[in-house]
């Protein structure tokens, strides 16, 4: 009997053990709508941010990533000596807020708001450069609107020494050493002069004066190696940029590179601003997370489309040519007017805390829609054997034997007014098309037996449009079918 109940304990150990195991690997991630890409009155926005939550919360929206402004000062200064005599012209901005009061404010809104996440972020322009004359009245500033989404970083040093043009600094770091030795050589060379050779005073005096002048054009020090009288610089400095966040531990967007920025204007002088959208920068640059995409009717989203430039991006990474893919995520670009959430990111996350968003973030486990016109409940790719029960959903990879089998699960908010067509894309191709029409509630599968075996990835992922408006996208899956 005594063996017998050991046998039976035994027996219901490993049985648990076995469901636990289960239970563990096939850990449950529940869908939480955010919104990305907000400001608030601190920059450009209209309301405070504390205002910007309650809105979010009556729409029920669960994560809210703000992205204020960095810095917006405009500097042109004379040749030589730029940093002293210039002309400066200053917007509201998280440096002219205030870095650690900003952040200190939305950590009080976060303990107010417990049960919504609420993550710090900027957005942030790296560089601008100027060309024209300023009495040619053909004086343009350029490039000005090439923004990122950065986000995640841990400190205030870390948003203090962001390498962004026009910020600055007063205790000089190692780089700074050798933006220093010029100045203070001069500096000992005149007092030289002055101390050893009396009849060359008024030559160790010009010396000095060059000296203490250099001295001032470089204090405070640049955040940036980069000036905006050096003309274009390509992507150089938004490459530093994005090496800087990841070096941070954080997360860096491209936004809005399909925009284009063309402004005349001013009240003293007509300076242009210009901005052509860049969506080649994601060619250009490598390391950075992702990509912005807004998809309201009218505006441009060539990107996200088959071929365009995020395709080329994911087929560099399947073939080893870059070390990340790159995922798409909504921008709201939100500012006050309009609905706080037409362009929503789903995120699938075992826990509404800070770590996790993070993680699902970082992995491109999310998908964005525009308005909750459409729910995506389910987007995975299994072994048509299913002889592993392995599966991945978006932004993870899978290797399988057989043929890689989709499984797609969407429910529809609202009646569509038209068919709602679902594209499957695989390798910047468009392989198969659906198209349902007044259907609530749809399970799809798809095998794809098309897909040759080969030591290279393919990926896929899907676009949702009703009519010609684009209306979801999701991050793509990757599949590398082995046969052993």
């Amino acid at each position: 009997m005594i063996h017998a109940s050991i046998r039976w304990v035994c027996l219901l150990s490993t049985l648990f053990l076995s469901l636990l195991s289960v239970c563990l690997a096939k850990e449950e991630y529940l869908p939480y709508p955010g919104i990305s890409h907000i400001h608030s009155s601190i920059s450009s926005g209209i309301y405070p941010p504390r205002k910007l939550v309650s809105l979010a919360q009556d729409k029920g929206i669960k994560i809210l990533i703000f992205a204020d402004t960095f810095l917006e000062r405009w500097e042109y200064g004379l040749p030589v000596f730029s940093n002293i005599f210039k002309i400066s012209l200053e917007e509201d901005s998280v440096v002219k807020y205030g870095i650690k009061r900003y952040l200190e404010d939305l950590r009080s809104i976060k303990d107010e708001f417990s049960d919504t996440l609420i993550l710090e972020g900027t957005e942030v322009a790296p560089f601008y450069w100027w060309s024209g004359n300023l009495f040619k009245k053909n004086l343009s500033l350029n490039d000005w609107n090439r923004h990122f989404l950065v986000f995640g970083l841990k400190s205030y040093q870390d948003y203090a020494y962001l390498p962004v043009t026009g910020n600055r600094y007063f205790l000089p770091q190692l780089k700074d050493i050798p933006s220093l030795l010029i100045p203070v050589a001069l500096i000992i060379w005149g007092i030289f002069i002055l101390k050893k050779q009396r009849q060359r005073k008024f030559l160790g005096w010009i010396i000095n004066i060059a000296g203490i002048l250099f001295l001032f054009n470089v204090f405070p020090f640049s955040a940036s190696q980069y000036n905006p009288y050096q003309g274009k610089s390509e992507f150089l400095p938004h490459q530093d940029l994005i090496n800087y966040v990841n070096e941070k531990g954080g997360l860096v967007f491209w936004a809005h590179p399909e925009v284009t920025e063309a402004i005349s204007g001013g009240k003293f002088a007509k300076i242009n601003f210009y901005t052509p959208s860049y969506p080649e920068a994601l060619i250009s640059t490598s390391g950075y997370t992702g990509f912005g995409v807004n998809m309201v009717p009218g505006t441009s989203h060539e990107l996200v489309l088959a071929g365009g430039e995020w395709d080329k991006v994911l087929i560099s990474y399947c073939e080893g040519k870059r070390s990340r893919p790159a995922w798409a995520i909504g921008e709201l670009d939100y500012r006050g007017k309009g609905r706080i959430d037409a362009i929503q990111n789903v995120f699938f996350l075992p826990e509404l805390n800070q770590k996790a968003i993070y993680e699902v973030v970082r992995k491109g486990r999310f998908y964005v829609r525009y308005y909750p016109t459409v729910s995506l409940g389910d987007f995975h790719i299994e072994d048509s054997q299913g002889t592993t029960g392995d599966f991945a959903f978006m932004g993870e990879e899978i290797k399988i034997k057989a043929k890689p089998r989709l499984h797609i699960k969407v429910s529809c908010l609202i009646d569509l007014p038209e068919d709602l067509r679902i594209e499957i894309i695989r390798d910047a191709k468009i392989i198969q098309e659906f198209k349902l029409r007044n259907e609530k509630e749809f399970d799809l599968e798809f095998q794809d037996d098309s897909l040759p075996a080969s030591d290279r990835k393919s990926y896929y992922r899907l676009n949702f449009f009703v009519g010609l408006n684009i209306i979801l996208v999701t991050n793509p899956i990757f599949v590398e079918i082995k046969n052993e």
